[in-house]
């Protein structure tokens, strides 16, 4: 992940937390209702805000350790890593729950870090990803609230596309306005099934 972003969160985590506050807009209880039991993974988890909409069993993964502090008030395991790097064994996700976290990858480093995803997930598991809808890519993000973080926005089809490279089926992004202005892209994929001969 870029480091320039991390440090950043490193700095203000607590700030970061207290101006975005508890998950109030029900994608994480939507995705555990959609992914059923098994073990899912918060990737970019953050604070943890998060967390207890997606209910156990849960690990919160994330890179920077001044957000995993924050994130063990609700009481889930956590594991530090890079989301570029998974420490997960091949298919033993149900689903990944990915909100805001890979708008912090360039594209074609994104790419690669969703064919990991993809490996860690079992064959039909269940990846939802949220990213700024748009083409800018950068460390100036108009109306960025924690100004020199990467983000890398991303258009419908270009979201599309880099899914079913890395082996996802079943691919679903909407336009979904945010609340305050701009808006957002959400993509629910399925990990590739395997064929039947």
């Amino acid at each position: 992940m870029d480091q320039a972003t991390v440090a950043l969160y490193e700095r203000h985590a607590p700030e970061w937390s207290r101006r975005r506050g508890t998950a109030t807009d029900g994608l994480g209880r939507l995705f555990r209702e959609r992914v059923g039991t098994g073990l899912v993974v918060d990737m970019g988890c953050g604070s943890g805000r998060y967390l207890p909409e997606l209910g156990a069993p849960v690990v919160g993964a994330d890179v920077t350790a001044a957000m995993l502090c924050l994130a063990r008030a609700q009481g889930f395991p956590l594991v530090r890593c890079d989301i570029e790097a998974l420490p997960f064994a091949d298919g033993v996700l149900a689903g990944a729950f990915a909100r805001h976290s890979y708008l912090h990858l360039v594209k074609d480093r994104a790419a690669r870090a969703l064919l990991d995803v993809r490996r860690a997930l079992r064959p039909g598991g269940l990846l939802l990803i949220t990213l700024i809808e748009g083409h800018y890519q950068g460390h100036d993000l108009p109306g960025d609230d924690f100004p020199g973080r990467l983000f890398s926005c991303w258009t419908k089809e270009e979201l599309t596309a880099v899914l079913a490279d890395a082996g996802f089926e079943d691919i679903h992004v909407e336009h979904v306005e945010r609340r305050y202005g701009g808006a957002d892209l959400h993509a629910a994929a399925h990990s590739r099934r395997a064929r039947r001969e």
